[in-house]
């Protein structure tokens, strides 16, 4: 079984780099650390890297997948290991055309409380989506967000994939998939579609989650609706277990 993990970001992203520190290498060294054997990476709307870091991937037995996050609607949509990858922004229809057999379109974060998730997209073109995303930036009290994901997945009959969406070294290796499948590009995807798969996942702490807000500059809405909808479930959970408390008389 390969450790695998479909979603991260580097320097070179066009609208992350700018509080993104690491680079390609620097996240092929702490994938190899974490016991990952494949790995893409999907800045948004662009592809910045060569050849060269898929060599030095291939050196450390890292299996480096080209992928991107694509902008639909102002969603997000990952593209996976694509012949040829439409414009970063771009519609369904444009990445339906580009689809082949040995490529995967996963939605990323689908249910979370953001206007880059894409439920609706997902929701409405399903039949182009080859997997849904277990999202590793979650803690035991926000399970709900990647629980209403699972369960589209499951009516919908598609796999489920763990990702870190990595912004951060240190959100490595807490959230993957296991795929059985040789190491290549193609014989990953070819058993993702098959179902070929199991999902590795240890949720983050509050604490991470508030370092991430902090850190992550241009999420700042992002953190802002996470964090609330984070005191709304704190806020639930308190009102729920006031409820069922047993009375002393």
């Amino acid at each position: 079984m390969l450790r695998v993990d479909f979603h991260h970001h580097i320097d070179t992203d066009p609208v992350d780099g700018h509080f993104v520190a690491h680079t390609g290498a620097a996240l092929i060294d702490q994938a190899a650390a974490a016991g990952l054997n494949a790995l893409a990476i999907t800045c948004h709307e662009s592809i910045p890297y060569d050849g060269e870091l898929t060599r030095y991937a291939a050196e450390k037995g890292i299996v480096l997948i080209k992928g991107m996050e694509a902008s639909v609607n102002g969603t997000h949509v990952l593209l996976i290991n694509f012949q040829e990858f439409p414009a970063g922004q771009c519609t369904m229809a444009d990445i339906a055309a580009a689809k082949s057999a040995d490529s995967l379109v996963i939605a990323p974060h689908p249910f979370y409380p953001s206007k880059v998730a894409g439920r609706i997209i997902l929701e409405e073109h399903t039949p182009v989506f080859d997997a849904v995303e277990f999202s590793g930036l979650y803690t035991p009290l926000t399970k709900i967000f990647n629980r209403r994901a699972v369960n589209h997945a499951r009516r919908s009959s598609l796999p489920v994939v763990g990702n870190t969406d990595t912004h951060f070294l240190w959100q490595l290796g807490r959230t993957y998939t296991e795929v059985d499948a040789e190491p290549n590009a193609a014989a990953i995807v070819e058993a993702v579609r098959a179902g070929r798969t199991r999902l590795v996942t240890k949720p983050l702490k509050w604490t991470d989650i508030l370092r991430f807000a902090v850190d992550s500059k241009s999420t700042v809405l992002l953190a802002r609706d996470a964090l609330m909808n984070l005191g709304k479930v704190v806020r639930r959970t308190r009102r729920a277990a006031a409820t069922t408390a047993p009375s002393i008389s």
